[in-house]
């Protein structure tokens, strides 16, 4: 038969290894951006993971949703499992300059093992929610757990979270409220081990 698409390689995704699935959208889905999640754990240590299955989904309420895949043993990862607990989070968004401790905490520790603790980090309290917010973060975003929808085989959570308190630096926002995007360089989610930065700001 011939290739409908001439110039294209197509991929048929009926059969196709999750594995290849997952590495095809997340090169191709680029950038991302980085939610980097604080939760708590019932022993009271913080946990702090980064996410880039992640995006906002509605403005009224404020409302993020954030992907997070099973573990290959099919258990829980630390942030689902404290999230669907306690119904609460601290969603930060990071600078360029955070990435060396955003790529570390994404390593897995014990349960209980706070990666704060590890990275040396520092945490100040919220005001809405129990769980507490990484100091120095560009945006600290406050909130409460809405729902959890199992997506496709079961291996992914969409975690939708409505946001309860905005916490921005204030360098980053003029007297009406309103972004300096000039001033703002999240760091973002390439594929592989591959991170971004923000380039120049086009306009049509």
């Amino acid at each position: 038969m011939n290739d409908p698409s001439p110039g294209y390689r197509s991929l048929p995704c009926e059969g196709m290894d999750d594995s290849m699935a997952y590495r095809l959208l997340t090169s191709l889905i680029v950038p991302r951006p980085i939610a980097w999640v604080c939760t708590l754990e019932e022993s009271g240590s913080v946990n702090l993971a980064p996410f880039s299955s992640f995006n906002y989904v509605a403005h009224s309420p404020p409302m993020l949703a954030i992907n997070i895949n099973r573990n290959e043993d099919d258990s829980l990862k630390d942030t689902a499992r404290n999230l669907q607990a306690n119904k609460e989070c601290v969603v930060q968004l990071c600078r360029q300059s955070d990435l060396a401790a955003v790529h570390a905490s994404a390593a897995a520790l014990p349960p209980g093992q706070s990666e704060v603790q590890e990275l040396g980090m520092h945490l100040v309290p919220s005001q809405h929610v129990r769980v507490p917010r990484l100091d120095g973060a560009a945006v600290q975003m406050e909130c409460r757990l809405d729902q959890v929808v199992i997506l496709g085989r079961g291996v992914n959570q969409l975690h939708i979270l409505e946001v309860l308190a905005f916490h921005v630096d204030s360098s980053l926002m003029d007297e009406k409220g309103r972004v300096n995007l000039e001033a703002y360089r999240p760091l973002a989610r390439w594929a592989g081990p591959y991170y971004a930065q923000r380039g120049d700001i086009l306009l049509p």
